[in-house]
């Protein structure tokens, strides 16, 4: 029989810290907000300690109430600070995450919707700050929503990484007007379950440890029934009861909240009851290492100085062959000096190769003074402060690096605010992390750097969104044209500059007045942060035509012009690009001009002299008479006999009445009407 353990066995991060929490010194009586991890054994472990789980505060008047890995809701937390208790903020970071971000979300007026156990502590402590108006998702189908709901969807932190990725796949298809969505799973439950899939695909019998109440625990045991028989147990006595085959190969997982007493005495039952049990994690381990003190390349090692010169460190470690670090290999910083090392130094070093060259081991004492550094870093990083870290290769599920002592896992999920698929790409780059868990006892460092890319991306929109003000003059790349306006980046946020807020005059295309791939000067017109909209403006920026019609042609300066229309009362001729002025007939000419069709035509190039100019109306008055010389005597008589030959109209007789009782004589004389009735004038 082979037994295969999963990497990951025993507790999570969130575990380890609560239950360290729960048993330091405190205030009595102590209690837990509902049993602080779903494990029977630890719970009874508690109460043996005087540490008791309770349900409500009613009863309770003093003492401390320690908030379990799930969290609290926020009334309880209220409730207790009532109360004047001590309250020890056990909340599992990756939980509180999720409580942070709903909160935030919600006062801004968002729909929250949750994937998750609508019972579980976990999802009603997170719900409570959202005044429990949370929609959770239990299945893999959708709630109806409305286009007009803002959304954000976060996952309880144990919940199926498989359903919560279709579900997202899911709502992302729906028209929604803005939806937030947030990876909110534990990485190390994704890596259980990941694992769980794996070795369900390839054993005959899979052990799942756990308590059937743990949300992550019953999750490993619906993928692994999948794909093989499966048993979820609590401890070893359980195992008495499954029947195992000669041949079988058994898997074994176990739940985050598993402790390490009951994952151990499944083991040893298993391996004191069927034949040599193998651990393959273990053996690769060991070979990694190298067995029996044979030399491997990467051994690190106690070696003596012997000699020392300008070319490198001579030493011995016990056998016939002497070992040698060159200079470049002896200090950090090329700091190499032959002084600094005695005969009988002991020094810390690094096998380079197990084949002796030129009879000499080669050594490298700068890579365990890097390694050394690394694990000074690590030190400094506990409180979540960025590191770098080059990536060595790539492992299933993330990227794999080295920090001194400390192995770095950085899962798939952390590397860009995005899932990666694929990780090649970056092999040998340097990412920024931040540590989401570090074991001592495994050299283990787990680390984000999408955590730093989401808090970064957060603070350059609220500098973004603080600046982006209507009137407020911005400089931006245009990365794209389209047929209603430009997309215009500005500090890597896009907007929209409008076709109308392009320029002042006409145009045949965008590329006319700005071109794609260069940088200009804009101002904000609009910015509303509900719907991430902006709008710029380009000609907002830009001199008016008229403004330059102005300075270009001031009243009593004279041009050469394009007639561009002709009304009856007159022809319009261009000052400049996008600006006319107004010829009136009457000073389209120094002679009489009765049809101003017969003096000018569209097209033609008119002198004209600017009369009068209005700011307000836009309106610029010329005259094309004034730019004329004087009419000559000949000119004056074709003029008058013109006049003279104009037929005149009747004139018109005025009728006045004198007063209200007698008509005028004058007015009455060419009045038929007036004749018949003068008789009775008196």
């Amino acid at each position: 029989m082979k037994i295969i353990r999963a990497k990951n066995l025993g507790f999570c991060y969130g575990v380890k810290r609560s239950l360290a929490m729960a048993q330091k010194e405190y205030p009595l009586p102590v209690y837990t907000y509902g049993e602080l991890i779903h494990n029977k054994r630890i719970v009874d472990m508690l109460e043996r300690r005087g540490i008791k789980a309770i349900n409500n505060l009613s009863r309770i008047n003093s003492g401390t109430i320690i908030i379990r890995s799930h969290g609290a809701p926020k009334e309880i937390i209220e409730e207790a600070k009532e109360k004047g208790l001590t309250i020890v903020d056990a909340t599992c970071t990756f939980v509180e995450r999720i409580r942070k971000i709903v909160s935030e979300k919600y006062s801004d007026g968002y729909k929250i919707l949750i994937f998750g156990k609508k019972d579980h502590p976990e999802i009603i402590g997170i719900n409570s700050l959202c005044d429990y108006s949370a929609i959770v998702i239990d299945s893999e189908e959708l709630p109806e929503l409305n286009f007009s709901d803002k959304v954000c969807l976060v996952a309880q932190t144990t919940a199926s990484a498989e359903k919560f990725h279709n579900i997202i796949n899911k709502i992302r298809k729906c028209s929604l007007k803005t939806v937030e969505i947030f990876d909110t799973i534990c990485y190390t439950t994704m890596e259980r379950q990941r694992e769980a899939e794996l070795l369900s695909q390839k054993c005959d019998k899979m052990l799942v440890i756990g308590d059937p109440k743990s949300s992550n625990t019953s999750k490993l045991k619906d993928i692994c029934v999948r794909f093989s028989s499966t048993y979820l147990i609590t401890n070893a006595d359980e195992l008495k009861s499954i029947k195992f085959n000669v041949g079988d190969n058994i898997g074994i997982v176990a739940g985050a909240s598993a402790p390490t007493e009951s994952i151990t005495e499944v083991i040893q039952y298993m391996e004191n009851n069927y034949t040599e049990a193998q651990n393959e994690e273990f053996l690769q381990a060991v070979d990694a290492v190298g067995t029996n003190g044979k030399l491997k390349d990467g051994k690190r090692m106690k070696v003596k100085v012997t000699a020392a010169d300008e070319k490198g460190i001579t030493v011995n470690f016990g056998v016939k062959i002497d070992g040698y670090i060159s200079a470049d290999e002896a200090d950090l910083n090329d700091a190499y000096n032959p002084d600094n090392y005695k005969p009988g130094d002991e020094l810390d070093v690094i096998l380079l190769s197990a084949k002796a060259e030129d009879g000499l081991y080669r050594f490298s004492k700068k890579k365990v003074d890097k390694i050394k550094e690394g694990d000074k870093i690590v030190d400094t990083i506990r409180n979540g402060e960025i590191f770098e870290l080059v990536v060595d290769r790539e492992t299933k599920g993330g990227l794999i690096g080295k920090l001194g002592t400390y192995t770095v896992f950085v899962p798939a999920s952390q590397i860009k605010e995005k899932y990666i698929h694929d990780l090649k790409p970056f092999i040998g780059k340097t990412l920024r992390l931040t540590q989401l868990e570090i074991d001592d006892s495994k050299r283990r460092i787990v680390a984000s750097q999408k955590v730093i890319l989401e808090r970064e991306r957060k603070e350059r929109e609220e500098i973004f969104w603080a600046n982006v003000i209507p009137g407020v003059i911005v400089n931006g790349k245009v990365k794209g044209i389209s047929k209603f306006g430009a997309f215009v980046s500005v500090d890597g946020y896009d907007c929209l500059v409008h076709i109308s807020d392009v320029s002042w005059t006409k145009f045949r295309s965008i590329d006319d007045v700005i071109h794609t791939g260069k940088k200009y000067d804009f101002v904000v017109l609009k910015a509303d942060r509900e719907k991430g909209k902006v709008s710029l403006g380009y000609k907002q920026l830009q001199k008016h035509p008229f403004e330059l019609a102005m300075e270009n042609h001031p009243v009593g300066s004279e041009f050469v012009g394009k007639v561009t229309s002709i009304m009856p009362f007159g022809a319009f001729v261009e000052v400049e690009p996008g600006v006319e002025g107004l010829v009136h007939v009457s000073e389209a000419s120094n002679v009489y001009v009765k049809n101003i069709n017969d003096v000018f035509k569209v097209g033609d190039e008119v002198k004209v002299k600017v009369f009068a100019i209005d700011p307000d109306e836009k309106k610029i008055t010329l005259s094309a008479k004034a730019c004329m010389p004087a009419p000559t005597e000949e000119e004056k008589a074709v003029k008058a006999e013109k006049k003279e030959s104009k037929p005149r109209a009747p004139k018109k007789r005025e009728i006045v009445k004198e007063d209200d009782s007698e008509w005028s004589d004058e007015d009455t004389g060419n009045n038929p009407f007036a004749e018949l009735l003068k008789d009775l004038k008196d």
